[in-house]
């Protein structure tokens, strides 16, 4: 999604820079989709480009799309130009990926590390401090209140008369309890279980533009077709609010 400068400075980033920068730069610059690009830049209505992420089409960045008349490969497109020195980037997030069939639509399934089955119940753990007794909330909860099972005193003030001590999982398949299940995953495209280890990941980026790119147009090192396309832009802005 692109954001205006509003969103920019909410969102603040350290932004790293490729090497090589300059290799694609003059090429690029005479590309109408990089024109229009920096047109749109420089005229204040885009200053960080976020990514989308639908389970349809995972990341995408459905504005930059826009520009390029639809194409699909806004990805690619801000990569190569992040290589060639016009945008930075910062990690946003990560997408798991299904190593089968390469789909995003992915759950993550917690399992019980006996018998594998995802059908687990979590439960919170409760200390009473004056007796020690420490079972799951579920054995404290009486009429609405918290009372110890061993006790019977009333539990009113936490951190006082009882803290949590952590959660405790019970599974339904095998009845066996734990502190800590089995994290994996399911593809709910073609049924796929698969673990962390055999997880595909897919990076999304937040771009915006290198302020050394802001400079070279300030000091006229971009070239003039470039610049007429953005001055004729940034003139018809002008005109349009003024009327």
């Amino acid at each position: 999604m692109l954001t205006g400068l509003d969103a920019g400075e909410k969102f603040s980033l350290s932004f790293t820079f490729s090497h090589g920068e300059n290799l694609l730069k003059g090429e690029l610059y005479k590309d109408p989709r990089v024109q229009a690009l920096l047109s749109k830049s420089f005229s204040g209505k885009l200053q960080v480009i976020f990514p989308v992420f639908n389970l349809e089409r995972g990341i995408f960045y459905p504005d930059v799309e826009d520009v390029l008349g639809g194409c699909l490969e806004a990805g690619e497109f801000l990569a190569e130009l992040y290589n060639a020195g016009f945008l930075s980037r910062k990690l946003y997030d990560k997408v798991v990926c299904c190593p089968s069939c390469g789909s995003v639509n992915v759950s993550t399934r917690y399992s019980c590390p006996y018998c594998k089955s995802f059908d687990i119940i979590k439960s919170s753990l409760i200390e009473h401090i004056k007796c020690g007794c420490m079972d799951v909330e579920e054995k404290f909860r009486l009429e609405g209140k918290l009372v110890c099972p061993k006790c019977h005193g009333e539990l009113t003030k936490r951190d006082v008369d009882y803290r949590r001590a952590g959660v405790w999982c019970t599974c339904r398949g095998c009845g066996k309890s734990f502190d800590m299940p089995v994290a994996g995953h399911f593809c709910r495209e073609c049924r796929h279980v698969f673990l962390f280890e055999d997880a595909v990941f897919k990076e999304a980026y937040v771009y915006k533009l290198n302020e050394a790119v802001k400079t070279e147009f300030l000091v006229g090192a971009i070239p003039s077709q470039v610049f007429i396309v953005i001055f004729s832009f940034k003139f018809t802005l002008l005109f349009a609010a003024s009327l």
